[in-house]
């Protein structure tokens, strides 16, 4: 059984073989409301507001996002990682990909003790890399797995997109490598790689805010 993120009991492990939920709490995010200072300038505070509406104008506008995310124990005792990442290109990607730019896109998967200091290896790292192309001739969507060099043909973006954003059955690690009296923290990040980019391409790409597609992480604090 698996249990989704967006439920109260998000980030819980649930046991397939007997059924017993582990106990898991997800990270809080605060938000601030500024207060104005008395004796601030009509103006500077025009211009203050008009920042801060940009702001969270562009942070609302994010070009990835993962949405249907779940942890499972397996009936073979591993932790297994489900998820959608949905993805939206600005049009300056959205052109680079009709003229036949191949874009790498990365989710980076990280496992590490909630008390582990800084120098600490993980618990458990992958990078799972994968390549969108659009092939003019032939006028089809190709999705490369970079790991396992599988490869995917779609007519049509949105089903590359759809596609290459599914993680399933993606294991993670074997719970007995964890220490079952410990807190771990579970933690999905999702980006654009610009390195991977054509060399002529990164310049334009490293300073221009169309080119630095990311999502907002997501984390989980989970005792196995």
């Amino acid at each position: 059984m698996r249990v989704p993120s967006s439920c109260p009991t998000a980030g819980a492990i649930r046991d397939t073989q007997g059924d017993r939920p582990c106990p898991a709490r997800t990270r809080a995010t605060a938000s601030t409301t500024p207060c104005w200072r008395r004796g601030m300038p009509e103006r500077a505070r025009l211009l203050l507001a008009g920042a801060l509406l940009l702001a969270a104008a562009l942070a609302c506008a994010a070009a990835l996002e993962f949405s249907r995310v779940t942890l499972t124990l397996g009936e073979d005792d591993r932790i297994y990682l489900d998820a959608q990442i949905g993805y939206q290109l600005t049009p300056a990607v959205s052109e680079a990909l009709e003229n036949g730019v191949p874009l790498t896109f990365v989710t980076h998967v990280q496992m590490r003790a909630t008390d582990a200091w800084i120098w600490e290896r993980d618990v458990a790292e992958y990078r799972l890399r994968s390549q969108l192309r659009y092939r003019p001739l032939s006028g089809l969507y190709e999705v490369r797995n970079l790991e396992s060099g599988d490869k995917q043909v779609f007519a049509t973006r949105e089903a590359a997109l759809r596609y290459m954003g599914l993680i399933r059955d993606f294991a993670i690690v074997e719970r007995s490598r964890l220490d079952l009296d410990k807190e771990y923290e579970v933690r999905l990040e999702a980006f654009l790689d610009i390195e991977a980019l054509p060399l002529p391409l990164r310049p334009r790409a490293y300073f221009s805010r169309d080119w630095h597609l990311s999502a907002e992480p997501w984390v989980w604090q989970i005792r196995p």
